[in-house]
């Protein structure tokens, strides 16, 4: 779209300009070719006119600021330029300064998605006006009504749910589109005010590392991404950064110049495996088994660091051989703690107890004159025990190279070789994307390899675990998204809310067969479902059962989930009192919505984001009045809550007691704008720079004119930022001796929970992912993040089509393609149990013979017969996700519960006969 005018009268008297030249100069020829100009600056140069309007479309009233903060972990800062009301283009800031002169700065911030930005929010599918379901959900007829006629019915509904049914019945899910502060407050503070039910936004989608939780009992605390470029030693365990991190990955590669050794392991080469000094093309779903490969070499070759191990981890910890249970002191005192634990002291030849745990009142890892024994049995009391470290030995001698070899299909030599390479590295990072918790063995994945990590002392400044996410110290914003934490929303277990509500378990049982299941990920569907229900049963997991009512925010939530048509149908079913749809542009799932509601887009609003891969704050400052009707997501909750009181204070509505907590409707819009002081967007953001420590007492004015904050040494959770350092994870433990947030205090290897038990996991190991093994199709499948979208947002964006094929295509191996008599172009269908999709055909050699990979995140209206990849994509649990009740393994938002696995699927693969393509009930 171009979105310069140029003025009627400017292009006339151009045009005049230049034929009044041409008959001047006495040249008839002049008109229809280029005269030679001998003086290309004297006044009379023919086409000097022209100039002007050339110049003019670079001209531009003002300078917003602004990033693009759709589930993208970039967060880069962006001028955007504006004229007649119009974004007419943006460009990178480029101004963040250099923390540190010994490492690259962070600019310039940017990639293609950001750059069509001015286009997308002026696309078709943006969202102008409130509008009302004027047929059945879905039929697409709809009609335009005002802001308080949509309010007020939105209102009067929300209140009959809760008069009919009590609190509890309204699911207030905001998504993975509102990761700006003041975006993404405005719906939670709603959701807290009503007690909406809100699920864990990592995990609904399967983005939470849990193997990192578990070891280090926080998956959110990791590296800055300058703090990569001091790393001797980079694996790419399963990411992609030149695809996925576009504006971060360049300190990978200023690592690499620096004198890094870089390693990939990913199924098919892709544009970061190219780059590496080494490509393991590893096995789909067999990352366990190479991190136990690891532990193995490195415990073989006695390449590990004693003193890290006594010091920073469970590994001296001591358990009794008799029940497997680690020694705690209620064994050994009446009434003593089930948080208490003990090492054997090699210098006073006793168990003494460990400081640092929960039940400690010692709060430190220092150890004094102790010297915990790695090694050994021992009898204390009468009972035997053993260390922790003698079980991860004994499980870890299970894992020789020569045995993995044909769960990776890695050689031997090649693994011993990177084992010994991290073992000697000063500095080693395992980098672990967000495709790690895809699988249903991710967190035996991210467990593996911390346990590398940390039997060779790579913790703090040394290096360690890179999960993907840095999470700052950002109080206001916390107080302000959760009404301070005073009347709390609903929050629900992720991939738990979503496959039960969803209704996931029929597609489960349709893909795969029970007992090749459990032979592969060592549980079967059925057992499955028991671990469910005792999780839900014992308290460990919160579900709040079927809604009657739905408002969902930023959440394109019937694209992205697995067996997405029964999904919507069941959440369509049970919403059947209301189904409100906050979105900026009219997605896949706000087509089914009885109210659409128009939110302003990035350039629209004031606002805030951070992200941890940096330590920059950048500042949106509403560049231009929003499109049409539309209004911040702030406001829109405003509007809404200001609705609700009016509407129940006429009804007679008063307080409404819902458990400990007393739900005020007839108040909720004073208690949702601070009783006036937090009106609108604006005033939220200002209230969140003005008031909050990590800002440094910046004005609103002042962070507007720069378009970012930098963080000062307050924003740090785990330990101060420092002004002019990267940030490293955990260097609070490595240095302060800070004990760890586990049960233990200390990098947990050992978790004897019944359930850990019972699936013969107490010590990292590994697992199969379910695959095709585990089901009647042969295919591998996996779909990565794309690089030209950030899920389906900028999806059907014209210049993004432009840079691929257009259209939703699957990538093929040349010999798969020759097998089914398939060509490059050709419409190919890829079915299961389940159903079957159709994509075009993309030969793409990089890939192994039996996999098959499509990118992510196509509308359904993209496709034929809108039949998307999601109505046939299964999903699995993972039971230990579902633990509870044992120190740091309890419910904890963003930190641990059951993601939404979502690569255990396979498919088979055949050309499409035109009969299909003509007629979806062929299929």
């Amino acid at each position: 779209m171009k979105l310069w005018k140029l003025k009627r009268r400017d292009f006339l008297k151009g045009m005049g300009a230049t034929a009044a030249g041409a008959v001047v100069s006495g040249n008839s020829w002049a008109l229809n070719r280029l005269e030679p100009i001998a003086d290309t600056l004297n006044t009379e140069y023919l086409y000097r006119n022209w100039e002007d309007l050339y110049r003019n479309e670079w001209d531009w009233d003002h300078i917003g600021h602004a990033a693009h903060c759709i589930n993208c972990m970039g967060n880069c800062g962006w001028n955007v330029y504006v004229k007649d009301g119009l974004v007419i283009r943006e460009e990178q800031i480029a101004k963040y300064p250099q923390v540190n002169p010994n490492v690259p700065d962070a600019n310039p911030r940017g990639c293609q998605k950001g750059a069509i930005h001015s286009t997308a929010m002026y696309e078709a599918d943006r969202l102008r006006y409130p509008l009302k379901r004027a047929g059945e959900r879905g039929e697409g007829k709809w009609q335009r009504i005002p802001w308080d006629q949509a309010t007020e019915e939105i209102a009067d509904k929300i209140i009959d749910i809760f008069e009919k049914y009590g609190p509890g019945k309204l699911k207030t899910h905001q998504g993975s589109g509102n990761q700006t502060m003041v975006r993404q407050s405005g719906p939670s503070r709603f959701a807290s005010l009503v007690g909406g039910i809100q699920l864990d936004g990592f995990t609904t989608v399967g983005d939470l590392i849990t193997g990192a939780h578990l070891a280090y009992g926080n998956p959110l605390e990791s590296f800055t991404s300058d703090a990569w470029f001091d790393a001797d030693y980079i694996l790419l365990g399963m990411i992609n950064p030149n695809a996925t991190r576009i504006p971060d990955a360049h300190y990978v590669w200023e690592a690499k110049y620096n004198g890094a050794r870089i390693a990939s392991t990913a199924p098919d080469y892709n544009p970061s495996s190219i780059h590496t000094d080494l490509w393991m093309p590893i096995k789909q779903g067999s990352d366990p088994f190479l991190g136990m490969s690891f532990v193995n070499v490195i415990i073989e070759e006695q390449l590990y660091r004693k003193e890290f191990m006594k010091e920073q981890t469970d590994l001296p910890m001591l358990v009794r051989t008799d029940n497997g249970k680690l020694l705690r002191e209620s064994d050994l005192v009446d009434g003593g703690s089930e948080e208490v634990f003990y090492h054997w002291d090699l210098n006073s030849k006793q168990a003494v107890k460990a400081k640092g745990s929960m039940g400690s009142d010692d709060k430190d890892l220092k150890l004094g004159n102790v010297d915990p024994a790695l090694e050994g049995q021992f009898e204390v009391s009468g009972i035997k025990v053993t260390t922790v470290f003698e079980q991860v030995k004994k499980e870890a001698a299970k894992y020789t190279p020569e045995k993995t070899r044909k769960q990776t299909g890695l050689h031997p030599d090649v693994v011993r070789q990177e084992a010994r390479h991290i073992a000697n590295a000063r500095k080693a990072i395992i980098m672990l994307g967000y495709i790690t918790s895809s699988y249903s063995n991710c967190l035996y994945t991210a467990w593996a390899y911390a346990l590398t990590l940390a039997l060779t002392g790579h913790g703090g400044r040394t290096g360690g675990l890179d999960t993907s996410w840095v999470v700052w110290n950002h109080p206001k914003w916390t107080e302000l998204s959760t009404f301070d934490g005073k009347k709390p929303a609903r929050y629900e277990a992720g991939g738990l809310g979503e496959v039960l509500r969803g209704g996931m378990m029929e597609g489960i049982r349709n893909h795969f067969d029970n007992k090749k299941l459990k032979e592969r990920v060592g549980f079967d569907i059925d057992e499955m479902e028991e671990m469910i229900q005792e999780s839900i049963d014992e308290g460990w997991m919160p579900y709040y059962g079927e809604i009657k009512g739905m408002i969902a925010v930023a959440d394109n939530t019937f694209r992205r989930n697995k067996m997405a048509e029964k999904y919507r149908e069941e959440h369509l079913r049970q919403a059947s009192e209301l189904y409100v749809n906050v979105n900026v542009r009219m997605d896949s799932t706000a087509e089914w919505a009885d109210y659409v509601l128009p939110a302003a887009s990035h350039y629209e609003a004031w606002d805030l984001r951070t992200q941890g891969y940096h330590r920059f704050c950048n500042v949106f400052t509403e560049s231009v009045p929003p499109v049409g009707e539309s209004k911040p997501d702030w406001d829109i909750m405003a509007l809404l809550t200001k609705k609700i009181q009016e509407r129940a204070i006429a009804r007679g509505i008063g307080p409404i007691q819902d458990g400990d907590v007393t739900r005020d409707l007839h108040t909720i819009h004073d208690d949702y704008t601070n009783n006036g002081q937090l009106m609108t967007a604006l005033d939220a953001t200002r209230y969140i720079v003005e008031n909050s420590p990590e800002f440094g007492g910046v004005t609103l004015e002042e962070a507007a004119e720069r378009g970012f904050i930098v963080l000062n040494e307050h924003a740090g959770t785990n330990q101060p930022l420092q002004k002019d350092q990267p940030y490293n994870p955990f260097t609070a433990q490595t240095d302060g001796k800070k004990p760890y947030e586990t049960l233990t205090g200390r990098i947990t290897f050992y978790v004897d929970h019944p359930r850990f038990v019972k699936l013969k996991s107490t010590v990292p190991t590994a697992r199969l992912y379910a695959g095709p093994d585990a089901s009647n199709y042969p295919l591998h499948f996996y779909s990565p993040h794309t690089r030209w979208g950030i899920h389906s947002n900028w999806r059907s964006n014209k210049y993004m089509l432009r840079l691929q094929r257009g259209e939703p295509n699957i990538y093929i191996n040349p010999k798969l393609a020759e097998q089914r008599g398939i060509k490059d172009g050709d419409r190919v269908k890829l079915f299961n149990g389940n159903g079957a999709f159709f994509a075009q055909a993309k030969l793409y050699p990089s890939i192994p013979a039996d996999s098959i990979m499509m990118e992510h995140g196509w509308e359904p209206h993209q496709y034929i017969h809108r039949r998307p990849m999601n109505n046939t994509h299964v999903t699995l649990l993972q039971p230990l996700e579902l633990v509870g009740g044992w120190g740091h393994l309890k419910f904890i938002y963003a930190k641990w519960n059951a993601n939404q696995v979502i690569h255990e699927s396979s498919y088979d693969i055949a050309l499409a006969t035109a009969e299909e393509i003509a007629d979806p009930r062929t299929i």
